[in-house]
């Protein structure tokens, strides 16, 4: 899942082409197409945030929305689409890693459409990318990027699937997808301060997450690293919980959710150029259809303690 939360500051108050919200991204695959229609809905109609917190596809696909590079997303994804090395199940069992991540994030990310670095330094939006310790199996959240290195560096680090792709070592820590220890990074932003939140969600309305059947796979390829074991064991009890946490705040007044109505008609290693332009246009109509409903919702100034009194 590519899940995005845009989180809003009860203090500030609606206005286009203001960066007065924030924004929150999760992960999906090529899925991430859903989440990059939203995007480009909101660019359309300057909707701007102060903050950004992702992990997973979610940080490749939210700096081109910091940087406002609004084709970079989908030439991206058509790229990696049509690429037959971009996805191999053959690589995956060669090489252990069913992305190429060379492919995707040097070639394609860095060189064939690379991101605006200076017009995403200068963006008042604060870029949050959720990245998971290897060894400790909790989330290591990252918001300074000095460098466009640093950046891309993280990316690849927070894109990197356990046993699909090799993690990635930065300031001597070995960091894999943000998405296994935090499924849906809202924390770093109620922790930040912000009180109203808009949830993008590539599962649809219901969706519970059942246990894996790869925990005998996952003890014997981590087994030097107990913690992570445990982490991948529980992974849906955690996304249940958290879904619950946001469905309780949705409630309260506190949460907007867009999330498509049915299951999404695609796989994470998706590459149907029908499918993925269905995504996008699913999302990006998904948004314009809640736009009012999302205008009313960060124009009220205070969640409301009980929705349903």
């Amino acid at each position: 899942m590519t899940d995005i939360i845009l989180l809003y500051n009860e203090k500030e108050v609606w206005k286009f082409g203001i960066r007065d919200r924030s924004h929150v991204g999760r992960r999906g695959g090529m899925r991430c197409a859903f989440t990059v229609g939203v995007l480009d809905y909101f660019l359309d109609q300057q909707i701007e945030f102060p903050a950004v917190a992702t992990a997973s596809a979610g940080a490749l696909i939210g700096g081109s929305y910091i940087a406002k590079q609004r084709e970079r997303n989908t030439k991206l994804l058509n790229a990696i689409g049509k690429n037959q090395e971009a996805i191999s199940i053959k690589r995956l069992l060669k090489n252990k890693e069913l992305f190429s991540m060379d492919f995707i994030f040097d070639k394609l990310a860095n060189h064939t459409f690379p991101l605006d670095f200076q017009a995403f330094t200068n963006a008042s939006s604060r870029f949050i990318i959720g990245t998971t310790d290897i060894n400790t199996g909790r989330p290591v959240f990252h918001d300074t990027f000095k460098k466009q290195k640093d950046l891309s560096t993280i990316i690849r680090a927070s894109c990197s699937l356990p046993v699909l792709a090799p993690g990635i070592e930065y300031n001597g820590q070995q960091l894999i997808d943000g998405g296994v220890s935090d499924p849906i990074p809202i924390t770093p932003l109620i922790e930040r301060g912000l009180k109203k939140h808009v949830v993008v969600l590539t599962r649809h309305k219901g969706y519970v997450k059942k246990p894996t059947k790869l925990n005998w796979f996952f003890k014997r390829f981590f087994k030097e690293k107990p913690e992570l074991i445990k982490l991948l064991h529980d992974r849906h009890l955690l996304y249940n919980e958290i879904m619950k946490k946001i469905r309780a705040m949705e409630q309260r007044n506190e949460v907007f959710i867009i999330q498509p109505e049915e299951p999404l008609e695609a796989s994470r290693i998706e590459k149907s150029h029908h499918k993925l332009e269905a995504l996008y246009y699913q999302g990006y109509q998904e948004a314009e259809r809640k736009h009012l409903a999302l205008q009313n919702f960060l124009s009220s100034q205070k969640p409301l303690k009980n929705i349903s009194s």
